[in-house]
């Protein structure tokens, strides 16, 4: 009975082992089969991560040049700081100097207040006294400034009436010189007719006041004089004066006809052949040769 108990648990721990055994076969196999597939996984998962690697470590590299010269560029703006900041410290020593040295001069100044203070008044005093007088000054310039404006105002009027005026000269010569023409060619006329010169009677007209002036320019190719008065001293077209000379001997030049005249002065031309050469500048005008003006 104990025998067959005991073939009987025999038994029953060989089917238990061999259940055990083909459990670890299964396991072993199985197991085997797994790490295949996990082999294969992380194979693949290492390429992949390889590729990754390498992907980042260009990207590292990258940031890394870039982070390198952003550091360079921080540096080179840190020295330039660092030299401002260098710059600044020695101003604000030289300030500090500066305001030691007026600290010990206020001080020492300080110490002597009685001669600080009249001296501080006599220096407002001095100081009341220049104000006053660049405020005179001020108003002096000011006044000077409003008469030298007037005056160049007027100036310019002056110009531009002088300008005016010229043209006008201009003008009334160029139309005196094509009258000059028509006269010589009247003259040449004349002249093939059989009449001298000598044969025109000279016909005095004086302006009706006794008028002096001078002779303040020629024109040696029409024979033209420009004189120094004009129609308000009673000078107009067609009137005669006398022309002499005083210095350096006295002559009488002869007599002048006005063919222009003009508010200040008169254009005339001799009406004979000059006596002593042409008429010169400064030689004198006058309605007779004894003017009571003289």
């Amino acid at each position: 009975m104990a025998n067959k108990s005991l073939g009987t648990i025999l038994v029953f721990l060989n089917l238990v082992f061999s259940l055990l055994a083909g459990i670890l076969i299964i396991q072993v196999f199985a197991t085997r089969t797994s790490w295949k597939s996990a082999y294969d996984k992380l194979n693949s998962y290492y390429t992949v991560s390889e590729a990754n690697v390498k992907t980042l470590r260009g990207d590292i590299d990258e940031i890394k040049k870039k982070k390198d010269e952003e550091i360079k560029t921080v540096e080179k703006a840190r020295d330039v700081l660092e030299a401002d900041k260098k710059r600044l410290q020695e101003q604000v020593q030289t300030v500090q100097n500066e305001l030691q040295t007026q600290k010990d001069q206020f001080l020492a100044q300080r110490n002597n207040s009685t001669v600080s203070n009249e001296e501080l008044q006599r220096r407002q005093q001095e100081n009341a006294a220049h104000m006053d007088r660049a405020n005179k000054l001020n108003a002096t310039i000011a006044e000077q400034q409003k008469t030298i404006k007037q005056s160049l105002d007027e100036k310019m009027q002056a110009v531009i009436n002088f300008n005016s005026e010229h043209e006008r000269n201009v003008r009334a010569l160029e139309q005196i010189r094509l009258l000059s023409q028509e006269t010589d060619l009247m003259k040449k006329k004349l002249a093939s007719l059989g009449v001298s010169a000598k044969d025109q009677v000279i016909s005095r007209n004086p302006p009706p006041e006794d008028v002096e002036g001078v002779i303040q320019d020629t024109d040696a190719k029409t024979g033209l004089v420009t004189i120094s008065i004009g129609s308000d001293s009673g000078v107009n077209v067609g009137n005669t004066l006398e022309v002499f000379r005083i210095k350096p001997d006295p002559k009488y030049l002869g007599t002048i006809k006005i063919v222009d005249a003009q508010a200040h002065q008169a254009v005339g031309r001799l009406t004979t052949t000059p006596r002593y050469g042409p008429l010169e500048k400064g030689d004198i005008v006058a309605t007779k040769i004894m003017s009571t003006k003289r």
